[in-house]
């Protein structure tokens, strides 16, 4: 009878955690098409480091084939990825050209609500056979509604963040 109660008071914990987050997160990125003989879908990672730190205090998603080719997104690399951070839940295929919308709830890689403050948001693709784009914008949680446009690089198409919309 312990064990039973002690599960239920665990799982109201875990959901009244995931509620204090009000707010979500919305990313907008394109893979743009690009012509060439030995075109390859890039590796994608998006992740948020807080101000001050220097490491990613949340991934939100990764898109690969191969783990052993994660090193090569190598500034997500060095902030996530070399130290072993569970990244299982928030990991997929690479994609096709195209638009895609990312979603994600101000919470950290433990799946705490992040406190409000200053946060930047990265972007990176890397192509076998192909460049690197790294895209990066700072953002304020807790700080009401912000959109954010940033231009194109040679592997990620035009971004759209918007920042803390209800749900």
């Amino acid at each position: 009878m312990k064990k039973l109660i002690h599960a239920a008071c665990l799982s109201l914990g875990l959901v009244s955690g995931s509620a204090i987050s009000a707010d979500i997160h919305q990313i907008e990125l394109t893979i743009p098409q690009i012509s060439t003989s030995k075109y390859q879908r890039p590796f994608v990672a998006v992740w948020v480091e807080q101000k001050g730190e220097r490491k990613a205090v949340s991934t939100i998603s990764v898109w690969f084939d191969d783990k052993k080719w994660l090193k090569d997104i190598r500034r997500w690399w060095r902030k996530a990825g070399r130290y072993g951070q569970a990244v299982d839940g928030v990991t997929g295929a690479t994609r096709a050209p195209g638009g895609y919308t990312l979603k994600w709830d101000g919470t950290d890689n433990q799946g705490k609500a992040l406190p409000a403050g200053e946060y930047t948001l990265y972007l990176e693709a890397v192509r076998e056979h192909g460049d690197r784009t790294l895209l990066k914008q700072k953002v304020s949680l807790g700080k009401g509604q912000q959109v954010y446009k940033l231009d194109a690089g040679a592997e990620l198409g035009p971004v759209s963040i918007s920042i803390g919309e209800s749900k």
